[in-house]
């Protein structure tokens, strides 16, 4: 019972933050209502086939976390150090480095570097140091990001760019680095895509923020794709609220009850998702409704007039396989909670 009214208060309180119902997923299939051929679509494009996880065991392995030194990358960070990864925190404020290394226990192996996402020369040579230190990078979670807090009608263009830079392009600058990298080395290796809840339901007020954010959500979705016949497992991290230094994490009116996730809890949920190579970790089961809300107005808008088999078979070979199906075979599978 308490479970349940905490989950109702932090969902007013989210509710707060202007987000509206919605989702950034397509869940197709066949019901009794559809015309003829367009179940076989659809199961025509879905394996159902998974991909292993390739970083399930994840100690003494090593990871770089972008935006590393704070908020949610910290809490990422702290997580991976206890499970015994070697930990190297990306940072641009100096200010934020020493009071971040406090949180570490002594002898896990954690440092910090300097490092702008949006620097392509930066990439090469942060991995490069990443190397002659540790060795060989395994994980990779693109955490950066800016809330440009913005109406995508009123931004203007050099906020936007500053946005896109920092929260679209930076991800890709790192992934264009590190692939390679993971293919050369063959160990095993995965990427994490630090989202929000605002790359599935949009923000009413924070149009430019919501548009980079589902922007995170597709390359991930896409790299799932690209990657399924490798070692490299992918996963995109959609958090709702979770305490930053920006952020308030207690309901001034209950006094005590904190209604924002503690970042630690939120670095423990990306390790399971890790581990067990998931394609999508959330972190707050209340926006299941609006997610919902928003698979039905998707699918509610689709055609329902019938269409022509061979037309249906040569979408199939324009469109490559989603990564959904699997995912769903995926998430039946028996496994340990992020607590473990």
């Amino acid at each position: 019972m308490q479970k349940e009214i905490d989950i109702e208060a932090r969902r007013r309180f989210l509710g707060t933050l202007a987000l509206s119902a919605g989702s950034a997923a397509f869940l197709g299939g066949a019901n009794a209502a559809e015309p003829a051929g367009q179940g076989r679509a659809a199961a025509a494009v879905s394996t159902g086939v998974s991909q292993p996880a390739p970083l399930s065991q994840v100690a003494g392995k090593t990871a770089y976390i972008t935006g590393g030194n704070t908020g949610i990358g910290l809490g990422i960070a702290r997580a991976l150090a206890n499970a015994g990864m070697n930990v190297v925190m990306g940072y641009i404020q100096e200010d934020q480095v020493a009071p971040a290394l406090k949180l570490f226990k002594p002898g896990q192996n954690v440092t910090a570097m300097r490092h702008d996402v949006t620097d392509r020369d930066g990439w090469v040579k942060l991995l490069a140091d990443i190397n002659a230190k540790y060795g060989n990078l395994h994980l990779l979670v693109n955490n950066a990001g800016i809330k440009t807090l913005r109406k995508a009608s009123e931004v203007d263009a050099k906020g936007w760019d500053a946005a896109v830079g920092v929260n679209f392009t930076g991800i890709y600058n790192g992934c264009a680095v590190c692939i390679p990298h993971f293919k050369a080395h063959g160990q095993g290796a995965h990427i994490v895509t630090t989202s929000s809840m605002g790359g599935m339901l949009p923000g009413v007020t924070a149009g430019v923020y919501t548009a980079t954010k589902f922007a995170a959500v597709g390359i991930m979705e896409a790299l799932r794709m690209e990657l399924l016949d490798t070692s490299i497992g992918t996963s995109v991290f959609c958090p709702g609220g979770v305490s930053t230094d920006n952020i308030i994490s207690a309901d001034p009116a209950a006094g005590t009850a904190p209604l924002m996730m503690d970042p630690l809890e939120a670095g423990e949920r990306v390790l399971n998702g890790v581990r067990n190579n998931d394609l999508f970790i959330f972190s707050h089961p209340e926006f299941k409704p609006g997610m919902q809300e928003r698979f039905d107005a998707i699918l509610a808008s689709v055609p329902q007039e019938s269409f022509p088999e061979a037309r249906a078979k040569a979408q199939t070979r324009v469109l490559t396989a989603p990564p959904y199906a699997p995912e769903l075979a995926h998430r039946k599978q028996t496994r340990k909670s992020y607590r473990g």
